[in-house]
């Protein structure tokens, strides 16, 4: 039922090639807004990354056309994310990044392992998942979601994994980066005002409501 569920959702409008590259254009730009707010670098020309359960690899052509070295791994590749080795050598990635991915896997242990291991010294894993704290009456309407996590349990699994440091955010698109680390920002996220909107007249920081997690772990320099 659930690979079903994926193929339908798949082949909805809201994936739509033309709606993927727009969005994950406005994702890329959020989350080279991420590193360089919290002290990496972003991912420019000549930079590796690794986006994984990437679906029809929409964030990966976008950081292509910036010039970025993009690799895209999803479950329509054959693999099982919760035991296979990631298919690439040791430590060559400068970012990995894993949208929507992680609440999909009943044990991760694996998965971050093997990011761990095909980071470069230094490098960084992005994930984005569904804050359990103001999700849990509709994250299970997803019949694929197995696995929720709060802002402390994203931090304690990643830290368990050997990522150091490990900062969990809200998931804010093309916002100030000021909105991370500003006072109950988590709740300031859920309650904006105004979905996602082309008007002029709203503010684009009071556009786009939140209840979903963005978290930055770090892989510790030799």
């Amino acid at each position: 039922m659930a690979n079903n569920y994926l193929q339908a959702l798949l082949q909805s409008d809201k994936y739509g090639t033309d709606k993927q590259i727009q969005l994950k254009r406005r994702v890329f730009s959020t989350f080279n807004t991420l590193l360089t707010n919290f002290g990496q670098s972003p991912m420019t020309e000549g930079k590796k990354l690794l986006d994984l359960g990437a679906a029809d690899g929409s964030l990966g052509k976008v950081a292509q056309q910036d010039g970025v070295e993009a690799s895209s791994l999803d479950v329509s590749d054959g693999i099982n994310f919760e035991t296979d080795r990631l298919p690439f050598e040791d430590q060559i990635f400068d970012v990995v990044t894993a949208v929507s991915l992680i609440e999909h896997l009943y044990s991760p242990g694996v998965m971050l392992s093997e990011i761990m291991r095909v980071l470069k010294p230094g490098g960084a894993f992005i994930a984005v998942t569904p804050n359990w704290r103001y999700c849990y009456k509709f994250f299970y309407d997803d019949p694929t979601h197995v696995h929720p996590y709060s802002q402390r349990s994203l931090a304690f699994l990643f830290s368990s994994a050997g990522f150091e440091p490990v900062t969990v955010v809200p998931w804010l698109v093309c916002k100030p980066s000021w909105m991370w680390t500003m006072p109950m920002a988590f709740q300031t996220a859920r309650i904006l005002p105004f979905r996602w909107s082309p008007n002029p007249l709203i503010p684009e920081f009071l556009k786009g409501r939140s209840t979903t997690l963005l978290a930055l772990a770090e892989k510790p320099q030799d």
